[in-house]
This record gives C-alpha cells, structure tokens and sequence, in this order.
C-alpha cells in the first residue's frame, strides 16, 4: 500500500497509519505514523494517532507520552484530552482521567465522547448515579448509541430504579436487536417488577438467541432455571 506515497508528505503516511490501524496491523500503523513525525515532528495528529495504537497495545504510558505531546501542539483539542483521560483511566489513574476529561469538556461541552467515557469510569467503579448524570447527558447530544442505552439500564439496575432500567433497555434494544445480553437483563428486571409475561417473553428470545454462543452458558442456565420455576408456581 505504500509504495505510491510521497516520500515527503506526512499526510500520506498517516492515512496510511490509520489504515494499518483499522486493519489491525499495529506495527506497520507505529511505523507509518513515526515515518510522518520524521518528516514533521510538530504533527500532532501523528502523535495523537500513535497515541491509539498504543493504547490498543494496552502501552498506556507510551500512550499517554503521546496524547500529551499532541496537546502541546495544540492545546485546545477535545479529542486529545479525551483521549489521554481514557489513556489514565486505563492505568487507573482515575483523578487524572478526570482533569483531562474535565478538560475536554471546557475546551467543548458538547463533545459527547467524553460524556461517555465518563459515565463508563464511573460505573466501571460502582459510582452508579454519578454514571447516570453522564450517560443522560451525552444521550441528550446523541441519542442513537444503543451500548449507552444498555450501560445506562445497568446503572438504574444498580440503583433499583427498575422502569427506568427497562425503558434503557428497551430503547438500547430498538436500536441494536442483536445485542443478545440486553435480552437477559429485561428479563430480570421484569422479574423484579413482578412482571411475569413480560419476563417470559424476554426470556425466550434470550434463549433463542444465544443458544450455541458459549459465553452465555451461565446466563442461559440461570434463564431456563427462571423460567421453569416460574412455570412451577
């Protein structure tokens, strides 16, 4: 793919990175973006993009080194702070991750990536109403992202908010119908409710589809438990 590239032209390289990068193929994509930086070390979309390759490395320090000399060409990018927030919160950094989302969020309030990754930190570490403010207001930018839906129906869960868990979860589900857990969950959360047709109803289609899938054998075991002993009564 590279031998029509500009020798000279650091752009060609990075598209050429980003390519490497999708494909999986993180070596040639480090190589790339590094061939740009020779070319312009004041890139700092080439640091930025290696930047994501290292964190896909799980090399979070690599990755943070990366994020920062990009902010240090340009200061005000969202992307960047976002980036590097995930970059700490990866390494369990947490307060950092939350300056530098912070101020992803003070350059752009309306970067809605960051919303998301600070609802995630949170419900990551149990802070379940701290998760919901964030997933509310990213939702409120973008509301088209079904793994927000069913991450926010984990946090009501989580706060015996039972109506509002299911509307999530529903809503998640009308946008992503092969999102096989949602199913599970709507389930139990109908069960708390005391709905039992409802949860029969979710049940089956869980059990429809993921029959075969070998990390739902726990969950499809508890689910045929559910619904047997339902029937039982």
């Amino acid at each position: 793919m590279g031998q029509e590239l500009n020798p000279i032209d650091p752009e060609g390289h990075i598209a050429l990175g980003k390519i490497y990068h999708q494909l999986g193929e993180h070596e040639k994509a480090i190589e790339s973006f590094q061939a740009a930086l020779s070319l312009d070390d004041k890139h700092q979309h080439a640091y930025n993009n290696l930047g994501l390759v290292y964190v896909d490395l799980r090399l979070f320090v690599l990755a943070i080194n990366m994020f920062q000399a990009a902010l240090e060409i340009e200061p005000e990018n969202p992307a960047f702070y976002n980036n590097l927030g995930y970059a700490y919160d990866l390494s369990d950094r947490f307060a950092e991750a939350l300056e530098a989302y912070q101020n992803a969020l003070d350059a752009d309030p309306a970067f809605v990536d960051t919303y998301y990754n600070l609802a995630d930190a949170f419900l990551n570490r149990e802070s379940y109403q701290e998760a919901i403010q964030y997933y509310k207001a990213g939702i409120e930018l973008d509301s088209g992202d079904a793994t927000v839906y069913f991450n926010l129906g984990l946090a009501y869960e989580e706060t015996d908010e039972v109506l509002s868990a299911i509307r999530a979860y529903e809503k998640g589900v009308s946008l992503d119908a092969d999102e096989v857990e949602a199913y599970y969950r709507l389930a139990l959360t109908y069960q708390k409710k005391g709905d039992h047709v409802m949860m029969h109803r979710y049940l089956d289609t869980f059990l429809e589809k993921a029959e075969g899938i070998a990390r739902f054998e726990k969950q499809a075991f508890t689910a045929k438990r559910m619904r047997q002993t339902s029937e039982d009564r």
